[in-house]
């Protein structure tokens, strides 16, 4: 914290004298900076704004986690201007550009997010942090809304910290809110939201029952805060996109393959288990489909939330009363997930956010006895290493999260489990998931040596501390059964004489 800028007293006059344009206080960035763009709600005046500067800027490097809107950064005349990093989630838009090589990536640990600053001779500060808050309570303090990340970290670092003001970002608990006196400009800009009864009539100028069938699909598990934004990128996809999109958020309804999947974990939750879920499919539609109905006492230590959250807690499936670590509480760093009831969890004392690097820490998780990581995989191969991250070697579809923290967490936790969930096959079955070896290039997102349940339509293999062979026997077991006799003779070839 900038302890000699905090003044907690006559903060009304403090937030007027801050209170700019967009116009005026992008002029705070100048070329060569280095400017921070926090998410999931993107700054999206501030963004447009600065965007809009590309005459003026030359190698201004943007950095997101997580590319939502896209102002024209990439555009080719705006490529002396902006140079754009992404990291940890890409998004839709950004596997584009990361596939045309048009963008930088970043991979990191979120639960590494705090181990530069402890080198100062290697630490880059930021020189311009961007974010969304909401206007100050009665005591001058500002919240960063449904979601924490690196946003009050990046706060307390930052040369220039401007935040766009939104009347609709909700107030939630735990250590997720700023002072005014640490907030060098506020420009106040408010984004409508789409509520899920209103997207039918958002559609209403789609033609093509299928393609708006498929465009209601995807904008359901987009989070409300996001869905305009995101439907300003579905307007300019073609058919096939949308349905790749479609398949990776895990929209539609859940197929036959899915229900069974599900059966399978919901068989390895015991009652007062800590769960974590993440994105993407086929988990995070793991609650919606059932999987912890018949549970009771369950708790929540996640980096992100999930579809019928607020449903679980309210039926009092959730309740954190057997959580070592904050109990009663469901903890987390940002809800997002697709979770549509914010009003739920707007100043709800039971949901708390904190930071990731905090959340997300392997030894906080580890702290929850039975922690189990819940999460998702493209592949894995015979002997369990796990990716989330690549296909055809070395094509990027996502970054890491925090799957690997959550991995490591749940294997170190007394009476934890990490669960990784996936199809046995993919491209309408065309190809294996569960493969001899990976491909070359191919990023590792979770290292065979933490990998514990993996999890298909077929069944579950058990992989903490068997051998290679052993391994490949089970993981033959859950592959679909075209694909067996092939695996089973390159298992022959790999792991015996």
């Amino acid at each position: 914290m900038r302890q000699e800028r905090l003044n907690l007293s006559n903060w009304k006059e403090e937030y007027q004298r801050k209170l700019v344009t967009a116009e005026e206080v992008v002029r705070a960035v100048e070329s060569g900076d280095r400017v921070f763009i926090t998410f999931s709600r993107d700054p999206f005046l501030l963004c447009q704004t600065l965007a809009a500067r590309h005459s003026e800027l030359h190698d201004v490097q943007i950095n997101m986690m997580m590319a939502q809107t896209d102002p024209g950064w990439c555009e080719p005349e705006r490529s002396r201007a902006f140079q754009v990093t992404v990291g940890v989630f890409c998004g839709p838009m950004a596997r584009d550009w990361l596939a045309g090589n048009i963008v930088d990536f970043l991979p990191h640990s979120f639960s590494m997010s705090n181990k530069v600053y402890e080198r100062p001779n290697e630490a880059r500060p930021w020189d311009v942090l961007m974010t969304v808050v909401s206007p100050p309570n009665e005591h001058g303090y500002c919240s960063f809304g449904y979601t924490m990340w690196t946003k009050k970290q990046m706060a307390e670092t930052a040369g220039t910290v401007i935040a766009e003001v939104d009347e609709n970002v909700i107030r939630t608990c735990g250590d997720n809110f700023i002072h005014v006196s640490e907030i060098d400009y506020f420009v106040e800009n408010t984004q409508p939201l789409l509520s899920e009864a209103n997207i039918p009539s958002a559609l209403s100028h789609v033609e093509g029952k299928k393609r708006r069938e498929k465009m209601e699909n995807i904008l359901r598990v987009v989070d409300p805060v996001r869905r305009l934004d995101f439907l300003r990128y579905l307007n300019l996809l073609e058919a096939e996109e949308m349905s790749r999109l479609e398949n990776r958020l895990g929209a539609g309804e859940p197929t036959k393959d899915e229900k069974h999947l599900a059966d399978y974990v919901s068989s390895l939750i015991n009652d007062g288990d800590t769960i974590q879920i993440g994105t993407g499919r086929p988990s995070a539609r793991l609650a919606a489909m059932g999987v912890f109905d018949s549970k009771s006492d369950l708790g929540v230590h996640s980096e992100i939330g999930f579809r019928s959250l607020s449903w679980l807690m309210r039926e009092g499936i959730i309740s954190g009363k057997r959580k070592t670590l904050h109990p009663g509480k469901v903890v987390m760093t940002g809800l997002g997930g697709g979770t549509d009831d914010l009003e739920f969890f707007n100043d709800n004392p039971a949901f708390e956010l904190y930071g990731v690097d905090y959340v997300n820490d392997p030894m906080v998780i580890a702290a929850n006895h039975n922690q189990v990581a819940i999460n998702n995989a493209l592949s894995v191969d015979l002997t369990g290493q796990i990716t989330a991250e690549t296909t055809f070697g070395t094509r990027i579809i996502n970054g890491p999260g925090g799957q690997p923290d959550f991995a490591i967490g749940a294997a170190l936790s007394p009476g934890g489990r990490s669960i990784t969930c996936l199809t046995s096959t993919a491209l309408d079955g065309a190809v294996s998931c569960i493969v001899p070896t990976l491909d070359p290039g191919t990023i590792i997102t979770v290292s065979r040596n933490y990998a514990d349940y993996i999890v298909t339509e077929y069944g579950i293999a058990r992989l903490m501390g068997k051998t290679v062979r052993e391994r490949a026997n089970e993981m033959i077991a859950i592959a679909h059964p075209d694909f067996r006799a092939e695996l089973r003779k390159e298992a022959q070839k790999l792991f015996y004489p």
